[in-house]
C-alpha cells in the first residue's frame, strides 16, 4: 500500500508548471539557442578563413618561386591582381642585405573580406639574385668565355 502524503488544511495539490516557469525555460531555451547560432556563425568563419589561408599561401609560393626563377624582377611589385585568381592582391617586396647576391623577398597576398576587414598573408625568404647563380644551359659563362668557348664545366679536359 502507497502511503501519500496529505496536502496542508487549506492548500491544493499542485498538477503542473506555472506560467512563469514555463516563462523561463522558454527564455534559457531562447538566449542557448542565440549563443549556439553565434558559435555557428564563428565556426563557418575560420572555416572560411583556413580555406583562404590556403589559396593565399599557394598564391604566394607562386610568386616567390616567380622571383627565384627570375620571371619576377628584385625590384619588387607593387599591389595589383593576382596571375592565378584576380580577387586576390599581390605585392612583392625586396630588401637587400649586406651580403651582396642575397635579398629577402616579402610576398604579401591579400583580399578584402565582405564586413570590410581585410585578409592577409605573407611569405618571407632569402634569395639569392638569379643573375648570379649561373647559366640555366649547363655551361658556366665565366668559364666558356675565357676558354674559348669550349663549353666545358667542372675543370675541363685532363
Amino acid at each position: 500500500m502507497i502511503v501519500r502524503p496529505h496536502p496542508a488544511p487549506g492548500t491544493r495539490p499542485r498538477r503542473g508548471l506555472s506560467l512563469i516557469e514555463v516563462l523561463m525555460s522558454l527564455a534559457i531555451f531562447l538566449l542557448s539557442l542565440v549563443a549556439l547560432s553565434q558559435l555557428v556563425d564563428l565556426g563557418g568563419q575560420r572555416a572560411i578563413d583556413m580555406q583562404w589561408l590556403s589559396l593565399a599561401t599557394t598564391i604566394a609560393q607562386s610568386n616567390m618561386d616567380k622571383v627565384i626563377a627570375g620571371s619576377v624582377g628584385l625590384d619588387g611589385l607593387p599591389e595589383s591582381p593576382s596571375d592565378e585568381d584576380p580577387d586576390w592582391l599581390v605585392s612583392v617586396s625586396v630588401n637587400g642585405q649586406g651580403t651582396v647576391g642575397l635579398y629577402l623577398v616579402t610576398v604579401t597576398v591579400a583580399r578584402d573580406r565582405p564586413g570590410g576587414s581585410r585578409f592577409e598573408t605573407k611569405l618571407v625568404q632569402y634569395v639569392l639574385d638569379p643573375a648570379q647563380r649561373g647559366s640555366t644551359t649547363g655551361t658556366d659563362a665565366d668559364t666558356s668565355a675565357t676558354t674559348g668557348g669550349t663549353g666545358t664545366t667542372g675543370g675541363g679536359g685532363l
